[in-house]
């Protein structure tokens, strides 16, 4: 649901070009730019000292900073041999971890993933994407929704009024969800369940307090956060950088016992940080694990 494309950084050395290209990203669109290589924002302040005026090189710089962390994804990629051309160490790193697209100021490749920032506008069938999207209500899909948000997260919040990890729907996709942590080799990374506070049965916390620590990759911690009930009703899974909504739960359905889609949304940025905001992660746990001291 979110492509992550590279962005050589002479294609936005203009504002002209900057301003164009910079707004068809952010998570909301479907679209990010990778962090790649790590000084890629340097890159692009370098190359607008080449080919910008001062007054330009100063709006890209101002405002790429503001937008830093709403449309470059940094997943920790190596950077490759600084000796080499971009688009050489681009395709290298395609070569071990793709990426969705990789956009240039001009081609010099025939590599089928490559664009110039010309057919970009046209919106060829490797650049489209949506910020929403309907799914089949698998644990795969609700959490691959998110799967490159949760790549560089460090604390995801899973919002649902309902959320009862004792029952299998409820199980699998935070299984799911803790299945890619340990695959990506996270550690450092906080999973909140924030649900209502009615009708919690003992079998819920007892499930809380001795199985889910037992599921807990390395490295990751589980608490849960209770709301009043009247307080609660959307379905969300949040992290830092953005999240998506889910009209249905964050449960699955592959016991038939409800709706076979749901229809997901990425937020758009005010959007993500009111219910951000709304689920302070400061509020003191029902329960955690580790304990809080």
């Amino acid at each position: 649901m979110l492509k992550e494309f590279a962005l050589e950084p002479e294609a936005i050395a203009t504002w002209a070009n900057f301003k164009d290209l910079i707004e068809k990203f952010g998570v909301s669109k479907g679209r990010v730019i990778a962090k790649f290589p790590h000084k890629w924002r340097q890159a692009v302040f370098r190359a607008a000292q080449e080919q910008a005026r001062d007054v330009e090189r100063t709006r890209i710089v101002e405002k790429l900073l503001r937008l830093e962390g709403l449309v470059l994804l940094d997943r920790n990629r190596p950077s490759g041999d600084g000796t080499l051309p971009w688009l050489d160490r681009v395709l290298m790193e395609h070569d071990r971890l793709p990426f969705d697209g990789i956009i240039v100021r001009e081609r010099q490749n025939a590599h089928p993933k490559v664009l110039t920032t010309d057919e970009v506008d046209d919106d060829p069938p490797l650049f489209q994407a949506t910020g929403q999207k309907h799914i089949r209500r698998t644990a795969e899909e609700i959490i691959d929704c998110v799967a490159m948000l949760v790549s560089w997260a460090h604390t995801i919040k899973l919002v649902d009024p309902h959320f009862k990890p004792n029952e299998p729907r409820w199980k699998r996709p935070l299984m799911r969800l803790l299945d890619l942590l340990q695959d990506q080799r996270r550690t450092g990374v906080s999973v909140e369940v924030h649900r209502a506070d009615n009708a919690l049965p003992v079998n819920i916390r007892s499930y809380f307090e001795v199985v889910i620590p037992r599921m807990l990759p390395p490295g990751v911690g589980l608490s849960v956060h209770l709301h009043p009930e009247q307080a609660l009703h959307n379905r969300f899974i949040l992290t830092e950088r953005g999240g998506a909504s889910y009209q249905t739960g964050l449960d699955d359905n592959e016991e038939g016992r409800s709706t076979h889609e749901d229809l997901v949304t990425l937020l758009e940025p005010a959007t993500f940080e009111r219910e951000w905001r709304a689920y302070p992660s400061s509020d003191q746990p029902f329960l955690s694990y580790p304990p809080s001291n």
